[in-house]
């Protein structure tokens, strides 16, 4: 079989696309100082073949002008089940990667079961000349009660010693404010400020990425598709790679087989065999994101929806993000057929739970309005927005009461004004 289904990419070879991401990822973690970035992507997006093609050797000599100089150390943050668990690891993988540190100082490595984050920094400081980038696959699996905000706090801090230099690459599902907001770290934690302000996405593969996708394997396998065939992939398929080698597999089994393929049988087949992937997204799809979802893929009007348009922009620039819609002559689209069918067909079998509405008086709302204005200056407010994850510029009105009254807004359409507030708290004080 050609066409590589379900296993992460180990060869550069058998990767397809990404040029995008990939050119992005060296711009940032190659310049003149380490930087941290997030890798954002659903479940089979390709987020842990991207971590292992950046990683080969051939790549790092194709997209930076030094390689070695540079260390790129894969861990599965999934396999860990405490914080000295994560650290033995990584110490593990960072001798492989690094060699034995000679000491100078007296260093006693702790016992098996206790490794530490000193041990991590006492190693690290012996390799001053290499930089050294972590590849946290699977990131969002720190939501255990093992790890709290003290792990992400200490993280920080271990890139920021001076004598080694050392980034690190976090792939997850959940961004990272929403991850830290689910271990309790405040959203204005100095943990954030380690990371490139926008992340990677793994998203849709472009059209020309795409074909070469479907076309090199099956040529590769001794069969030749035509223009119609590959077209016919792509709009069931989509454009995210699993679910193009997915299905190109399948078209290419009957074709080779001498068999005529339909491609309403192979959608409605694999709108059912590829379920179990639709389902670990939609568990993670919030209220809004399902309620998108279902409208785009109903053909119906987004205008029908009761979001603010701030919200919706939002939810909307996500999703296109993770690679699920795409927008052509002014309209929005679910990426691929078979997903659009599982949508129609299953998604709606498990309605969305109900969100939990906490009720807010005017008063509550002004008082944290008054807050705002009183105590921030609009410098300020933009800098609380984007410790928050919030795109100020995108507020309406440019005076500073108009925007504090967005901000209020923004969180009160969420139904939780607790990050706002805690935020507000940890800057001025008890002041709401």
């Amino acid at each position: 079989m050609s066409y590589i289904v379900g296993h992460p990419i180990k060869h550069p070879a058998d990767f397809y696309g990404r040029h995008e991401q990939v050119t992005r990822f060296f711009e940032i973690i190659g310049g003149r100082q380490a930087q941290s970035v997030s890798v954002l992507g659903v479940r089979r997006a390709g987020k842990t073949s991207f971590l292992q093609y950046v990683a080969h050797p051939t790549t790092m000599a194709r997209y930076l002008s030094q390689p070695d100089e540079y260390t790129m150390v894969y861990l599965d943050v999934s396999s860990c089940k405490t914080p000295s668990d994560f650290y033995y690891r990584l110490l593990q993988r960072l001798k492989v990667s690094l060699g034995k540190a000679e000491t100078d100082f007296l260093w006693k490595e702790s016992p098996l079961g206790q490794t530490k984050l000193y041990d991590i920094e006492a190693y690290l400081c012996h390799f001053p000349e290499k930089r050294i980038v972590l590849l946290l696959d699977e990131f969002d699996h720190l939501r255990t009660e093992s790890f709290t905000q003290d792990f992400l706090t200490e993280l920080r801090a271990m890139t920021g010693v001076l004598e080694y230099d050392l980034a690190c690459v976090t792939a997850s599902y959940w961004d990272l404010y929403t991850l830290g907001t689910r271990l309790g770290l405040p959203p204005t934690s100095p943990f954030y400020n380690i990371f490139y302000p926008t992340p990677i996405y793994m998203s849709a593969l472009e059209l020309t990425e795409a074909t070469e996708l479907i076309d090199t394997p099956a040529a590769k396998g001794g069969v030749r598709f035509n223009e119609d065939e590959v077209l016919n992939i792509r709009e069931l398929a989509g454009s995210l790679p699993f679910f193009v080698q997915a299905t190109a597999a399948k078209w290419f089994q009957r074709k080779r087989a001498g068999s005529v393929s339909d491609a309403e049988a192979i959608r409605q087949q694999l709108a059912a065999d590829l379920a179990p992937y639709f389902d670990q997204w939609w568990r993670n799809f919030d209220c809004g994101e399902r309620t998108i979802l279902l409208t785009v893929a109903g053909e119906r009007p987004l205008i029908e929806l009761d979001y603010p348009p701030i919200e919706l922009d939002a939810i909307m620039r996500r999703l296109h993000g993770y690679g699920l819609l795409f927008k052509a002559d002014g309209a929005w689209f679910i990426n691929g057929r078979i997903f659009q069918t599982w949508l129609r067909q299953y998604a709606q079998m498990e309605p969305a739970k109900p969100v939990a509405v906490t009720p807010y008086n005017g008063a509550e709302l002004a008082r944290i309005r008054h807050a705002l204005v009183d105590s921030f200056d609009l410098d300020e407010l933009r800098t609380l927005c984007f410790d928050l994850g919030m795109d100020f510029e995108s507020l309406p009105g440019q005076s500073k009461p108009a925007k504090a009254r967005e901000m209020v807004n923004y969180w009160r359409n969420r139904h939780d004004l607790s990050p706002l507030t805690d935020a507000i708290r940890l800057e001025r004080g008890n002041i709401i």
